[in-house]
């Protein structure tokens, strides 16, 4: 192994033991105090911002995870009762989604939390440099970590990120 492959695996690894694990929780806190996940705001939000109905089998497929996964996420939503579900009339098998007023409430305080987030880092990290690192990291992520994600999905059951397509 030569002294390049040695300081990028150890830049590397600092990195993601002292920052990305950090900044995912610093990212979350906002939900975390509201009693939620990161990933039940982003359904929450989700609801919030359709523009029509939305189903449980919508979300999975925006969020490229199975019905399972989304339904356990669902599932704590509705025993918080942040959510609900509405038969529809053509088939009341299918289920919307809606937000109860609670729900509703908390979706709007994290959201305005993590505007407000991004405008305190925005006096430090202005708006172009922050698309910039989003940008950069989006092409890492589309050429080494979701085409790995697609090699393993052919090889197992999980439906595929449908993100990319959008």
């Amino acid at each position: 192994m030569n002294n390049d492959d040695m300081e990028f695996f150890n830049r590397f690894s600092h990195m993601y033991l002292h920052g990305f694990k950090n900044l995912s929780d610093m990212f979350a806190e906002p939900a975390t105090e509201h009693g939620i996940t990161l990933d039940e705001f982003y359904i929450l939000y989700d609801i919030a911002e359709a523009k029509g109905k939305i189903r449980l089998m919508d979300i999975a497929e925006t969020h490229g995870v199975t019905r399972s996964a989304i339904s356990r996420l669902i599932g704590r939503l509705l025993r918080k009762d942040y959510l609900y579900q509405e038969a529809e009339d053509h088939d009341r098998r299918n289920k919307v989604l809606k937000l109860t007023p609670e729900g509703a409430r908390v979706e709007h305080v994290v959201f305005t939390e993590l505007l407000q987030r991004n405008r305190e880092w925005r006096q430090q990290f202005n708006l172009a440099k922050q698309y910039q690192t989003l940008d950069l990291v989006e092409e890492f992520m589309d050429k080494f970590v979701n085409e790995n994600a697609g090699k393993q999905a052919d090889k197992t059951t999980f439906v595929a990120d449908h993100r990319a397509e959008a």
